[in-house]
């Protein structure tokens, strides 16, 4: 497994091209005259199961590390990370394991969660915003302290697709700044196994199992995840072009544990968004819209 990000269009918009639209300040080399420098990630997930009302999560983290350590290591400390296949392949989806990183969290120095001042989201400049609470980050020894900040309803929907801005109104630790992303429409006429998703699917075991969707484009990823009732998973990476196969060797009791059973599964749409503006050194918007089901998994 590894992390598609969008590390390398993060490096690109730093460099010297902006993909959202800050403040008029010029934005800062990615390491200050203190070796430390500043990342954010902000996540947008929206997720809707047949017959629910669709929920929401907004979350955003500001963080000030070390110019030397390894941004994808931090994201993962402060449980920002997204892992998953390369595109067009598949794999058991493994939890990260603290425990296998910790040689490297010695050089990654202490993270602080930065205060921002208030923190806003809406669709549009003409739109009402949404306000951002700040909390205090859980104590993860002496590695992170800090305030990170997230929306404060899930029944509060943000519709897709739609250009969103956020904005800091700035603190003594941050100069006030605004961005714009554009969000993808979430995953509509989901069908697997040619089976409407909404309406169940039953599954064999060891069959392969076609994954249909209607397609936004190829810039965006399409994630498939299975998840069994023991706890066990796949999940699939396929480019957004409207039909994706997991192969039958994962759909089985030796990856999913003891059939028959009855799988969720989540059908996303990722788009990141990378950003640069002033205060903030590397930055990333990651919108994650899905689309939740049920299929039944059943032995030969």
């Amino acid at each position: 497994m590894r992390r598609n990000g969008a590390r390398e269009g993060m490096i690109l918009v730093v460099s010297g091209s902006l993909a959202a639209i800050g403040c008029s300040a010029p934005v800062v080399d990615v390491a200050d005259a203190n070796g430390t420098m500043t990342q954010a990630i902000v996540l947008v997930e929206r997720s809707a199961a047949e017959g629910a009302a669709p929920l929401t999560n907004v979350s955003a983290k500001f963080m000030r590390l070390s110019a030397a350590a390894d941004p994808e290591l931090a994201e993962r400390v402060v449980g920002a990370t997204y892992d998953r296949p390369s595109t067009g392949e598949c794999a058991p989806l493994a939890p990260f394991a603290g425990e296998e990183a910790a040689p490297g969290l010695s050089s990654l120095g202490s993270i602080e969660l930065l205060d921002v001042g208030d923190v806003t989201v809406q669709k549009g400049e003409a739109s009402s915003a949404m306000p951002l609470a700040a909390r205090a980050f859980p104590d993860v020894g002496d590695l992170v302290f800090g305030v990170f900040y997230t929306s404060r309803d899930a029944a509060s929907d943000l519709p897709a697709p739609a250009r969103y801005v956020f904005e800091s109104s700035g603190s003594g630790l941050s100069e006030r700044f605004s961005f714009e992303a554009d969000a993808p429409g979430a995953p509509e006429e989901v069908r697997v196994a040619y089976g409407d998703l909404a309406d169940g699917v039953d599954l064999e075991e060891g069959a392969s199992a076609v994954v249909d969707w209607r397609a936004e484009g190829p810039g965006d990823v399409v994630v498939v995840d299975l998840i069994a009732p023991s706890g066990a998973a796949v999940r699939c990476a396929f480019s957004d072009t409207g039909r994706g196969v997991i192969p039958g060797s994962l759909l089985g009791a030796e990856t999913l544990g003891p059939l028959p059973a009855t799988l969720s599964v989540a059908v996303h749409r990722v788009r990141e968004v990378a950003f640069a503006t002033s205060g903030v050194d590397l930055g990333e918007v990651r919108f994650d819209l899905s689309v939740i089901g049920r299929v039944t998994l059943a032995p030969r």
